[in-house]
């Protein structure tokens, strides 16, 4: 009976033990829940951000390829111009010469 006893006490105090383990084990785990949900929304805000700032990427691309095609529109306005020019003066030295 006295061995039955000392079992019994041993099982409880086991029994306790094992009750304080699995009790911390849930805090940590919870503690742990609460992170990933914190990195997880983190996640999303950040995810949010680069899409914001992907299309401010690409209209900040688009108004520099204007502003760098400006000049060359100007150059090629201003050779069409002189080729005007030329052809209608040697059309006008032919015409001149023939009359």
């Amino acid at each position: 009976m006295e061995k039955k006893m000392v079992l019994q006490e041993l099982c409880d105090e086991r029994h306790k033990a094992l009750e304080n383990y699995l009790s911390n084990e849930r805090g940590k785990t919870d503690r742990c829940e609460l992170e990933i949900k914190d990195v997880q929304e983190a996640i999303i805000r950040l995810t949010s951000l680069m899409e914001k700032h992907d299309s401010e990427i690409t209209d900040h691309e688009e108004r520099i390829r204007q502003i760098e095609g400006k000049p060359a529109k100007r150059w090629e306005s201003l050779i069409a111009q002189l080729i005007t020019l030329l052809t209608a003066a040697i059309a006008g030295g032919f015409i001149g010469q023939a009359f």
